[in-house]
């Protein structure tokens, strides 16, 4: 029991350092008239990537007690740097953003998860929902696989609007402990700003991982590639 403590302060203090003590990474998105179409097409397609629900979590199922309670940080490498750049006034090219999660194991099969997170130094928020179906649970032999379902939407930019509605296909190995995990997807993108038209787009989605589990601790590395954006995750909680 003192080592199931101890792994439990452990996971927490590191995923409390990843949210809180992120670099600044971005400044405010306001000066839109400084783009044109174009640029707001490309700018909508980084943003997307950097918004879009990365729930870094297995297919096999939680189970109906089961629950995910994490903190989790992401960088993203942004595609069209020069928009960016007018809109914000930063010339960084690494988005960060740092987000709270949890996750919830329902009967037959399905799992209901939600976060809220944020891109420090900047007025980019986000919120999201996702629902979880495993088609196959898993065992000693077979893979678990599953569909995922998600939405997430930006907050904080005051003269723009972006929603994102995934979908997603895993599958996932547990070995003692161990559990990696791959899934390709879509994710569809509706944008607006304020002098510039709406624009909707989708970009095919692809991603690897390993997750880690001692105990109730829960560990999880992820790359994930969202059209031509690359993210690099990192997440600490708890998982049981």
């Amino acid at each position: 029991m003192k080592i199931s403590h101890h792994l439990l302060s452990v996971t927490l203090a590191i995923g409390s350092a990843m949210v809180w003590s992120a670099p600044a990474t971005a400044g405010d998105l306001t000066h839109f008239s400084a783009i044109n179409q174009t640029e707001f097409l490309g700018l909508s397609k980084d943003l997307a990537a950097v918004t879009s629900t990365k729930a870094m979590t297995p297919a096999a199922p939680l189970g109906i007690s089961g629950f995910d309670v994490s903190a989790s940080s992401a960088m993203t490498k942004i595609q069209d740097g020069s928009a960016w750049a007018k809109v914000s006034g930063s010339s960084e090219t690494n988005v960060m953003q740092t987000k709270l999660s949890v996750s919830k194991g329902l009967a037959g099969g399905w799992d209901v998860g939600a976060f809220m997170s944020r891109v420090p130094s900047s007025n980019v928020s986000m919120a999201g929902v996702d629902v979880k179906y495993a088609l196959v649970e898993g065992n000693s032999i077979l893979p678990a696989m599953a569909l995922r379902g998600s939405y997430s939407r930006m907050g904080g930019v005051s003269d723009m609007g972006l929603s994102n509605t995934g979908l997603d296909l895993l599958i996932s190995k547990g070995f003692v402990g161990f559990t990696p995990y791959a899934g390709v997807g879509t994710v569809y993108s509706s944008a607006k700003a304020t002098g510039l038209n709406d624009e909707h787009f989708t970009q095919s989605k692809s991603f690897v991982g390993l997750s880690w589990n001692v105990l109730f601790a829960n560990l999880c590395a992820e790359y994930e590639r969202t059209g031509q954006n690359s993210t690099l995750g990192l997440k600490a909680g708890v998982r049981f």
